[in-house]
């Protein structure tokens, strides 16, 4: 993020160019994509795909919403700037919270039955936390479509 925010001071960013604008701005159904590609990631962890694939997925969701962010904050474009960290962060948020969902429904658990209370309590606590911040962001996103 810091070379690109560098890269946006340096070069002329245009926020109408298509593959900036596409990364600026959150609508709902980028929700469902980003659960559903956390949710995928999350099941390739747990058949034994090749943890590259998992990262490349991971990257892919992750990193153009937040280079995005940095060449438009070095540019001076704040209010475009937002909407690709809200991007980010949404993408963020929804790859954990179906992360966690998955290996809960998969019934994924602890080897040992000392660790078992602790697991249980950690995936009760990231499932409320992620999903509060995800209700967050969601309430954010329409506050600011209406204004």
């Amino acid at each position: 993020m810091v070379l690109s925010v560098m890269l946006g001071v340096l070069l002329q960013v245009d926020p109408a160019s298509p593959e900036v604008s596409s990364r600026n701005a959150v609508a709902l159904g980028d929700i469902a994509v980003a659960l559903a590609s956390g949710a995928a990631g999350a099941l390739a962890f747990t058949t034994g795909v090749s943890a590259t694939l998992i990262g490349v997925m991971v990257a892919v969701a992750l990193l153009p919403p937040l280079v995005t962010f940095g060449l438009l904050l070095g540019g001076g474009h704040m209010v475009q700037a937002t909407g690709a960290l809200s991007l980010f962060l949404m993408n963020l948020i929804c790859i954990n919270l179906a992360g966690v969902t998955t290996f809960l429904v998969q019934g994924i658990r602890p080897a040992t039955w000392w660790e078992k209370d602790r697991a249980v309590k950690a995936t009760r606590i990231a499932l409320a936390l992620w999903a509060v911040l995800l209700a967050a962001l969601i309430s954010l996103i329409l506050l600011l479509r209406k204004s």
